[in-house]
């Protein structure tokens, strides 16, 4: 069951006649749409930091806009690289800054929040260049932000999830520290489509049933088909089949950092998220999988509505906390 006040947004969203955030759009409406109901329905919990900068980087394909967020204390010397959700096509430094926020203020890390290129003007590599430009970035100037090269973690939601993951690659095959990754609700395997009905129909399958009609709210923050998937693959879906894409389909997934994984049970990305937690687990890397029962896809934003949203991003956050705590002196 949908947690009740995640239950009655949906509801609310339905009497108004919000269309889904990706069907039959242009992604300059679907960015549209997306600002629209996050301040119409979910805004942020904005909590308390020392100071934000914003600044840009160097980046493959011009700068890179950047929102550094500085907490109060930071005695673990910790730096987060925060990638936001958004498919690849929607979200920016401002849809994602309570996130931020709350990285900053409950883990007491400096957050780099990274502003890469969305498609599909940009399409893959573009965002994924840009996510590795911008670990790289932390690493060349982590004393600047007061962090330690051992302290230095990466984070996401959702598509920005997806980049954590396949960041998190990109640092173990390049020998770039990393200490800790948290993936919320991540798409791990795009080859199988993001539509939700594709992880229902697998589990149907698998169980010989009928498809689960529990996530009909959910279609709200689903695409139309492989529509996300060709915007951000600039239409080569042969693309889904690159572990860059496709974090779960890399040969090798060892060695990776300490992993928290975040999903809800009512999540279109549900199987996805626990194929790769299994994945990590198979493969020797410490992971943490929190499942909750009652929450769907973006919770991690839904905190100022939902007290169960609000317990499980709290949770999610102080899990990563633990792992930098955890991470030994180099």
């Amino acid at each position: 069951m949908i947690d009740p006040e995640i239950a009655q947004m949906l509801q609310a969203m339905q009497d108004a006649g919000e269309p889904p955030l990706f069907l039959e759009v242009t992604a300059t409406e679907a960015r549209r749409r997306g600002v629209n109901v996050r301040n119409k329905y979910y805004p942020p919990v904005l909590h308390h930091v020392a100071r934000v900068d914003e600044r840009s980087i160097p980046g493959p394909g011009g700068d890179i806009p950047i929102r550094v967020y500085w907490p109060e204390h930071n005695a673990l010397g910790a730096t987060v690289v925060f990638f936001h959700g958004g498919g690849w096509i929607i979200g920016d430094l401002d849809s994602h800054d309570g996130h931020a926020r709350r990285l900053a203020h409950t883990i007491g890390a400096v957050v780099v929040h990274v502003g890469y290129r969305l498609a599909p003007e940009h399409p893959f590599p573009a965002g994924y260049d840009d996510c590795v430009a911008a670990i790289t970035w932390v690493h060349e100037h982590v004393d600047e932000l007061g962090g330690r090269r051992d302290k230095v973690a990466v984070a996401g939601d959702s598509a920005g999830g997806n980049l954590a993951a396949v960041v998190a690659q990109h640092c173990r095959d390049t020998d770039l520290p990393l200490a800790a990754q948290l993936l919320i609700y991540p798409p791990t395997d795009l080859q199988g489509g993001l539509n939700g009905r594709y992880d229902q129909q697998v589990a149907a399958d698998e169980a010989g049933d009928e498809v689960d009609e529990r996530d009909e709210g959910e279609g709200f923050f689903t695409g139309q088909d492989d529509w996300v998937e060709r915007q951000y693959l600039g239409g080569d879906l042969s693309q889904t089949a690159d572990p860059r894409v496709s974090p779960l389909l890399a040969q090798d997934l060892t060695n990776l950092p300490p992993t928290v994984i975040g999903i809800g049970s009512h999540d279109f990305l549900h199987l996805q998220a626990l194929a790769y937690a299994e994945a990590l687990q198979g493969s020797g890397v410490s992971t943490l999988l929190r499942e909750y029962p009652d929450l769907i896809h973006g919770f991690f934003g839904m905190g100022g509505i939902s007290g169960s949203a609000e317990r499980a991003s709290d949770q999610l956050t102080r899990d990563l906390r633990e792992l930098l705590a955890d991470t030994p002196n180099s």
